[in-house]
């Protein structure tokens, strides 16, 4: 049996359906849910079973997209299935793991106070993250960092991290509840979404409407069924970030927007509630 640390490409080799483990993938999960319970033991507070499925949720995520085969097919054979990854760490994983931090633990990794916490506020202000978000998401589509990273298990590794890293800090600020955190509501949260998904379509629609292949890493390799080139997996490529992220953002946006809205409606009715409240006692002799 084969084993590697990571998934990587290899320009040319034929596909082969042999379990291939990637170490580097189990000590990651371990690390995570071993840490995330540590904390918990050493805090001497319980498991909160709802925030914890969350958690291993968003652990098991990475896992399922980076280990063998969606791990090996998407490093080195097929543009969708890369996409997928990315669809997978970004919108599955990331969401996941900030869901499902407690905010004691929140603040006992990033005090308040600390230079720790200034760094990530830094980072995590929506502009800046809305900015550094899609930067990753551009300079990790280029042609010329897919076909020299993803040849090697460390660059893979590098790029599947920067993925994971930009995507928690662009998901921080739409989903923490805490205002001292940062935490941005609507309208302004549908803006920042909103903004997301505008600017994803950009490297989509090249991929979704290029008349020739970008990656030689995707086009070099065997194909592994008759009548999918690398043409075609690379324009169903585009089509999945476009449909996917589009449809997770607005669907996020969607849901915000109408409990807003239904927040709204009802400060409003118990304040015309309070001023009728009012307005009798002023009237009783």
């Amino acid at each position: 049996m084969n084993v590697a640390w990571w998934c990587s490409g290899t320009p040319g080799q034929v596909w082969v359906w042999r379990y291939t483990p990637f170490l580097g993938v189990w000590v990651v999960v371990v690390a995570l849910i071993g840490s995330y319970v540590r904390a918990h033991r050493r805090a001497g507070r319980p498991l909160d079973v709802r925030l914890t499925r969350r958690w291993v949720a968003g652990v098991v995520a990475i896992m399922v997209v980076s280990e063998w085969p969606i791990g090996a097919l998407g490093a080195g054979y097929l543009a969708t299935v890369g996409i997928v990854r990315y669809i997978g760490l970004t919108f599955v994983a990331a969401p996941l793991l900030i869901a499902g931090t407690p905010t004691w633990l929140l603040d006992r990794m990033l005090p308040l106070s600390s230079r720790r916490w200034a760094v990530v506020r830094a980072l995590t202000r929506w502009p800046v993250a809305l900015l550094l978000f899609n930067a990753v998401l551009f300079g990790t589509h280029l042609p010329g960092t897919i076909d020299t990273l993803k040849i090697t298990q460390l660059g893979s590794f590098a790029v599947d991290v920067a993925h994971l890293g930009a995507a928690l800090v662009w998901w921080f600020p739409a989903m923490r509840r805490e205002p001292e955190r940062g935490g941005i509501r609507e309208p302004v949260r549908a803006f920042y979404l909103f903004a997301s998904s505008m600017l994803m379509f950009v490297p989509a629609t090249f991929l979704a409407f290029s008349p020739l292949p970008l990656y030689g890493l995707y086009e070099l390799a065997p194909p592994l069924w008759l009548g999918f080139d690398p043409l075609r997996d690379q324009q169903l490529a585009g089509v999945l970030m476009n449909t996917v992220g589009g449809l997770v953002l607005w669907t996020i946006i969607a849901i915000g927007f109408m409990r807003w809205a239904k927040a709204e409606e009802r400060a409003d009715e118990d304040a015309r509630r309070a001023r009728h409240s009012s307005a009798g006692l002023i009237r009783e002799p």
